[in-house]
């Protein structure tokens, strides 16, 4: 790979690696997309030169900068969806209503007693006989 575009694409990796974790994952995002953007905007003729650069080929296909640029997309956007999902699952109200306490009171309430260590150990062997047998 030539020198500059890797430079030029680690570059790019670590400022958005370094937005991600210190300001934000949707700031990350808008920055990986919009910096080409940008520079395709500002300098179209470099940036088509630079992406078109082939960098090398597999098992005969030509690998260009556009592809790497793909690369490098599909799995920081990956990083991104999946820290803004943990985000809000961890920061996710996990309080249980008063209404749904009161229903779960009340239905405990009506159920019946909790079975002794006995009562489990015998109703374990039963299903335990039926299994062994063919039963279902």
């Amino acid at each position: 790979m030539d020198s500059i575009s890797f430079l030029l694409f680690l570059i790019f990796t670590i400022v958005i690696l370094i937005t991600l974790v210190f300001i934000s994952p949707i700031v990350s995002a808008g920055l990986m997309i919009g910096v080409p953007l940008i520079f395709g905007y500002i300098l179209p003729e470099a940036s088509a030169q630079f992406f078109s650069m082939q960098q090398f080929t597999y098992m005969g296909v030509p690998i260009y900068n556009i592809h790497i640029l793909m690369l490098l997309w599909s799995a920081l956007i990956g990083i991104v969806v999946y820290s803004e999902l943990l985000s809000w699952y961890l920061l996710a109200d996990k309080t249980v209503p008063d209404e749904v306490r009161k229903k779960a009171k009340a239905a405990l309430i009506q159920s019946e007693p909790p079975k002794t260590t006995k009562e489990k150990i015998e109703d374990f062997l039963l299903k335990l006989g039926k299994i062994m047998s063919g039963e279902k």
